[in-house]
């Protein structure tokens, strides 16, 4: 049976990098990344198990900041050295240089690397499904997709009746379906498992 395409957003995430999400009936969600030719992410999911509240989200890759810091340390002694004249400056300039060009890199890549998302989690067992950029040029098309997005998880559970026991089963199924497709690591699913089955509202 065709499906009907009622939501798109479509953001890009660095040079290569899109981040697109559709949403087919107002019922299901399907999330595609990729990474210029290579596809990072690609699933689908029923929205009834989305819980229809966001939370903010920041990121960056600290392994450029620990680098820029290393890059520091190491440049404050040599800069000591040159001030004092202990050492030829013909030797220490080049060095000097060197490790003021690693720490500016660095730190420009770890500031290039900073995101701000937008994170749906499942419903009951608040494991992390939807990632949105927040930082977009385009704040119409995201704040109307956000919004439209929140309407229909609360309609599809209100119109549909049904119950908590329905929901957390249903989440279950899902979840176990994003497992077998990688999108979640098996210490999620376990952990997101028993967090479902133990509860009983």
């Amino acid at each position: 049976m065709a499906r009907t395409l009622t939501a798109r957003l479509h953001q890009t995430d660095g040079p290569k990098g899109v981040r697109l999400f559709e949403v087919f009936d107002h019922r299901f969600l399907r999330v595609r990344q990729s990474n210029g030719q290579q596809a990072l992410r690609d699933y689908a999911m029923d929205l009834a198990i989305l819980a229809p509240a966001a939370r903010p989200v920041h990121t960056s890759e600290r392994r450029w900041l620990w680098g820029g810091a290393a890059a520091a340390a190491l440049l404050l002694p040599s800069l000591i050295i040159l001030l004092l004249g202990l050492a030829s400056p013909l030797l220490l300039l080049p060095l000097t240089g060197l490790l003021l060009a690693l720490a500016i890199i660095a730190v420009s890549q770890f500031l290039r690397s900073r995101r701000q998302l937008l994170v749906f989690d499942s419903r009951y067992a608040a494991v992390p499904l939807v990632e949105l950029l927040v930082n977009q040029p385009e704040h119409d098309s995201y704040n109307a997709f956000v919004a439209g997005l929140r309407t229909d998880i609360e309609t599809l559970v209100r119109d549909k009746g049904l119950s908590p026991t329905d929901l957390r089963a249903g989440e279950l199924r899902s979840l176990r379906k994003l497992l077998e497709q990688q999108i979640i690591p098996p210490t999620a699913y376990e952990s997101a498992k028993q967090r479902l089955l133990t509860r009983t509202d």
